[in-house]
């Protein structure tokens, strides 16, 4: 799901690895294989179209994966924040 910030026309979205596939992460089901597949192609095609159409409409999108959101992560996410105008830039 997207979180859609009217203030200053910004979208977040914290996407799982395996359900929108993380080019770094994603791992397929060793089941049912033929079904997830096709699955996960619609759902990373989804979320490109709706990542343009929010962009064509003047939003700013951020995309983050699960696994970025950790300890170790911190520093850069942060970067990101900030660069995306989520946090104050440092002073």
């Amino acid at each position: 799901m997207f979180r859609l910030g009217s203030a200053a026309r910004s979208c977040r979205r914290i996407a799982a690895r395996n359900w929108h596939g993380c080019p770094i992460h994603a791992t397929q089901p060793k089941t049912n294989g033929e079904f997830w597949r096709t699955k996960i192609a619609r759902n990373i095609t989804r979320d490109r179209l709706v990542t343009r159409t929010l962009r064509a409409q003047g939003w700013r999108v951020l995309r983050i994966w699960e696994h970025e959101l950790s300890l170790k992560n911190a520093p850069p996410l942060v970067a990101r924040f900030r660069r995306f105008g989520l946090l104050p830039a440092r002073s």
